[in-house]
Order: structure tokens, then sequence, then C-alpha cells
């Protein structure tokens, strides 16, 4: 009896050992895009957006037409998260100098990694100028490992402006989602042993 109940703990161990990296990395919430609103300067750049809410994924595709090089590029970033209905309280705000961001991989880490996230999923500007062309951002999903595992299950609100310094806006976009905790991983429902 002592024999098996040392080898069933033997087990168990193992079993916490092996799985522990992996459940340890999963976030137990998703992060679903609601909405996506957006404005482009028609004589810089064309933009059309796409997203789709599929079985709890949030996927955003975007095709980005520049019509000129861009040079001198500024970046507006706002993150928010809704405090009271229609309320949102600003957790981040920041603006930098986009080709500064680029050339310099110690700029601005957050932003940083974001756009690099961005950048595993599509074709996007890595440089600047920004040469005129087509870009694009294909089914890009969050990446929930790159958030913190403390978020709150609450709504935010993510502001992007790129603008010119001297000649005004070249596209702003606002994208409103939420954090559900209701979608994420759940360990007893899926390695429940009853």
């Amino acid at each position: 009896m002592r024999e098996e109940f040392t080898r069933s703990c033997c087990a168990w161990a193992l079993i916490l050992v092996v799985l522990m990296p992996v459940t340890g990395a999963w976030r137990s919430f998703k992060v679903i895009l609601t909405s996506i609103d957006f404005e482009a300067n028609d004589k810089i750049m064309d933009i059309h957006v796409d997203l789709q809410n599929e079985s709890g994924d949030s996927k955003l595709s975007m095709e980005i037409k520049t019509l000129e090089d861009i040079e001198d590029v500024e970046l507006a970033v706002d993150i928010s998260l809704e405090t009271d209905k229609g309320n949102f309280s600003t957790l981040i705000n920041r603006t930098l100098n986009f080709c500064k961001l680029l050339k310099q991989r110690s700029s601005d880490p957050l932003v940083r990694g974001i756009f690099e996230d961005l950048l595993k999923h599509g074709n996007l500007f890595k440089e600047c100028p920004i040469r005129s062309g087509t870009y694009s951002l294909t089914n890009y999903k969050v990446d929930e490992e790159m958030l913190p595992s403390f978020l709150p299950e609450a709504k935010f609100r993510f502001g992007l402006a790129i603008s010119k310094p001297k000649s005004g806006m070249i596209v702003r976009s606002t994208i409103y989602g939420r954090i559900d905790k209701s979608k994420g991983f759940d360990n007893l429902k899926r390695f429940s042993l009853g």
C-alpha cells in the first residue's frame, strides 16, 4: 500500500514538473477586438480594414497603400481602460518619432514589442522614409503572452495616430475591445480527472 502511494506521488510530481512550464505560459483571458474606427488622409494613404470575430478569436486584417514616400513620421499611442460606462481612464499616452523607433531597438520597449508582433503577421514598413507602395497585415491576433497576466476583465480603447509634424495627420485609428476571462484557459475544466 505504501509503495503504491509513493509511486502515485512520484507520478503526480512528474506530471506537474512536465506540465508546469506549459500551463504557466497560458493566459486565463482572451483579448477580443469589438470594433475599429479609422480616418486616413486620402492624399497620402488608402486603408482597408477587416475585423473578424469567430469562435472567440478576433482577427484583424489591413491593406495599406501609401501614395507617396513619407519622411519624419510621428506616432502617438493611447491605451485606456473603461472605468464607467463610456468613460475611459488613460493608462499609457506616448508620442514618439516612428523613424527613431525603427532605428533604435531600445527607444520604447512597449511600442516596439507591439510593432514587432505586428510584423509577424504581415508586410509592414520596416524603415524610414516609408516608401510608397502596398503593405498588409493578415489575420493579426493579439498575443496574450505579451500582456501581464493580472489584467482585469474590462473594456479597453487603443488609440493610434500617425502624422507628419509639418503637414498633419496621416491616419488616426481607435480600436475598441475587451479582456474576457470567461474565454481563457481553464485548468479545472480541461485537466479535470473526475
